[in-house]
């Protein structure tokens, strides 16, 4: 049957990292691919706390945001609040986990739907409606967020990332390697494999005397951080004595949490990083999540983002070339407090949580506190990814908050410090 689709969700946030689906209700490969009368297209996106996020349309709606997750196998649908009339096929019930602590849910796998992208077209899409999730994109990342979209955008366009310009290119295999190969010989080529439509490349952890040499490493453009390292996995490094315990994000089962630390190095080949934001989520939030035994962890945005990166999912290889960010230092919130917008129109921001002895926990800063000033400037819509980047900025940078705590205006000002 048809579902006609004006719905209001309550969600929760983020790592895209793994998605599993239990196999009684196992989702079969569609092989439809993207029409394109063009040889390729630009478009360009958001780039919000190191995730992209681009407009799409389904059956002609209006236009949908979506993350774009390397390490998505599917097109997820969370969120239609704020959308007019959308037709979708409702689909098969299907059961679903992931990352987070709570317990697998009924989703719905709605086939035949036309999706648009720029100037390509699929007529004959999959969808994955998450209806009772409790992931909320829209709120983490301050601008109405409706899904993820991943594999399928992959597979059939040779796509070429550029994080500074923000702007992504999308280009027809045949035409790409005719015209435009030229400037693969300024990028460092590496293999990647897939496991269930997620693409892997071999990198090298180094932590302090340990390492892993050849580890599987999911390539995760939806995951915000530098690294994840799951505990238990072989070789198990050991974690770093300087460390903190955290909310590393949410996924769709909830609340991920772990250990956030600094690994001494990550190696892709001849680029190396030193001192990466590792984190190690622990094994309650992967229980419903990890189906790839020989998976040592995650490559996320935070050093994707040093990159000009182009994915060739047909050909299992991705290019990198080094941009202006590939030398910057890794950083964690050295606030202490974890934000949200959970209106994008209203001018304030929400904390949601506070880490113990942080900056803002010592100057009493408190769950619920509404922030509708940070150094003198008044917060605004698109501002939470620009407050998040400057929660991380310099170690002793001096900060001043604007709140609202019932009924009441308080100013509060404390000096950003690393945790580590």
């Amino acid at each position: 049957p048809l579902l006609y689709m004006k719905i209001f969700f309550g969600f929760i946030f983020l790592i895209f990292a793994t998605i599993f689906f239990a196999q009684k209700n196992s989702i079969d490969t569609l092989r439809n691919s993207f029409e394109l009368n063009k040889n390729s297209f630009t478009l360009n996106f958001e780039f919000i706390n190191n995730l992209m996020v681009i407009p799409i349309r389904i059956n002609n709606s209006t236009q949908l945001n979506m993350v774009l997750d390397s390490g998505s196998p599917y097109t997820i649908i969370l969120d239609l609040r704020d959308l007019e009339e959308l037709i979708l096929n409702k689909g098969r019930q299907i059961t679903i986990g992931g990352l987070g602590h709570g317990n697998q849910f009924t989703a719905y796998d709605s086939r035949y739907n036309e999706l648009s992208l720029g100037k390509a077209t699929k007529k004959d899409a999959q969808l994955i409606l998450m209806i009772e999730s409790e992931l909320d994109l829209s709120k983490f990342l301050g601008m109405d967020v409706h899904g993820i979209v991943g594999y399928d955008v992959f597979k059939d366009f040779v796509v070429e990332i550029n994080y500074k310009s923000r702007k992504l290119k999308f280009y027809k295999h045949d035409y790409f390697y005719a015209k435009k190969s030229r400037k693969l010989k300024k990028f460092e080529e590496f293999p990647i494999k897939f496991y269930q439509r997620k693409p892997y490349i071999k990198a090298d952890v180094l932590a302090q005397n340990q390492s892993a040499k050849d580890a599987n490493l999911l390539l995760d453009s939806g995951g915000w951080d530098a690294v994840w390292w799951f505990r238990d996995s072989k070789p198990d490094l050991e974690i770093p004595s300087r460390n903190f315990k955290d909310t590393l994000g949410h996924g769709i089962n909830g609340a991920i949490t772990g250990i956030r630390s600094k690994t001494s190095a990550l190696k892709l080949n001849k680029f190396m990083f030193e001192n990466p934001t590792t984190s190690f989520p622990d094994s309650a939030s992967l229980s419903h999540a990890v189906s790839f035994e020989e998976r040592n962890g995650s490559i996320g945005g935070e050093i994707l983002k040093r990159f000009r990166v182009i994915f060739d999912y047909k050909n299992q290889k991705v290019y990198l070339k080094p941009n202006s960010n590939f030398k910057d230092d890794f950083h964690y919130d050295m606030s202490g407090m974890k934000l949200e917008k959970p209106y994008e129109i209203l001018p304030y921001l929400v904390v949601y949580s506070v880490r113990s002895n942080s900056p803002a926990e010592k100057v009493d800063i408190r769950i619920g506190d509404m922030i509708t000033k940070v150094n003198g400037s008044y917060i605004k819509e698109g501002d939470l990814g620009y407050v998040l980047e400057l929660l991380k900025s310099k170690n002793g940078k001096k900060i001043t908050v604007s709140i609202q705590r019932d009924g009441i205006n308080l100013d509060k000002t404390f000096y950003l410090e690393d945790p580590l």
